[in-house]
């Protein structure tokens, strides 16, 4: 075994690549700098020359208030326009600074960021943030709308966590019932499926079951492409129109326990 085989590879938020909008460097920023640093984030592709959001023209003229925000009209439909026109962001009360800050604490929490603890961070009220909070999971949702992922010769890994739906055992034994059973679930029960492209895109679902979002993975996993997935029987119509592989299985490794894709059913079915 080589050095390049012990060392376990970076994780990606301690990558240069996840730290392009840090909280500290948010809050190093002048208002002036941070429209300018939300301005290059909006319109990448004029590297932050504004851009009217009614009629895509860059022909604008400058028109911002002494005391106010950045502000233009546009030369072809005179619409004015800020940096935030057209975004969750509209008719904003904060400034744009605070909307970065949110967006650097709200993106880079690995597990989630409480709407308190948010409304602590920014210094707002808890109504405030709990309704930004809620902009933001909106904008992400609308990102991975029409997303697609795989493709020919590319392989996506897909699979699926219960959460929620808990049933309390009765404190008496005799008044026990087996919470296996559907008549006696909450019905609250739903499993969150991911396909992930190696190397390249993950989407994200909620369903009832596994079985419920084949559906769904036909729809954004393009034709061609191999799917992985572990040996749950939900997951067997699949092989009817990609490449399926069967993983599984846990060994150990160099002393210590690690999840290693093995496949135990590498034959494809196609129709």
């Amino acid at each position: 075994m080589n050095k390049a085989d012990t060392q376990m590879s970076q994780h990606f938020l301690l990558s240069r690549v996840a730290k392009t909008l840090t909280l500290a460097h948010v809050m190093r920023l002048s208002n002036e700098e941070a429209e300018a640093l939300f301005a290059r984030i909006r319109w990448p592709d004029t590297n932050g020359a504004p851009v009217c959001p009614k009629c895509r023209c860059q022909a604008v003229y400058d028109v911002r208030r002494p005391t106010g925000p950045a502000r233009w009209r546009s030369k072809t439909c005179g619409k004015e326009f800020t940096v935030t026109s057209g975004t969750l962001f509209a008719w904003r009360k904060m400034p744009v600074q605070s909307y970065l800050a949110a967006t650097a604490i709200f993106i880079n929490e690995v597990k989630g960021k409480a709407a308190l603890a948010l409304s602590r961070d920014l210094g707002t009220a808890y109504k405030t943030a709990f309704v930004l909070a809620h902009k933001l999971r909106e904008a992400m949702a609308s990102e991975m709308k029409g997303l697609h992922v795989g493709g020919e010769g590319k392989t996506v890994e897909t699979d699926g966590a219960y959460f929620g739906g808990y049933v309390k055992p009765a404190n008496l034994k005799e008044n026990r019932r087996d919470r296996r059973l559907a008549k006696n679930q909450s019905g609250k029960r739903r499993v969150v499926v991911i396909v992930r492209e190696r190397g390249g895109a993950t989407l994200p679902a909620v369903f009832r079951s596994e079985s419920a979002a084949l559906g769904w993975i036909s729809s954004h996993v393009a034709k061609g492409s191999r799917i992985v997935a572990d040996e749950a029987p939900s997951w067997n119509d699949l092989h009817s129109r990609y490449e399926v592989e069967h993983t599984g299985n846990q060994v150990a490794v160099s002393g210590r326990q690690e999840l290693l894709w093995q496949p135990v059913n590498t034959s494809a079915r196609r129709h």
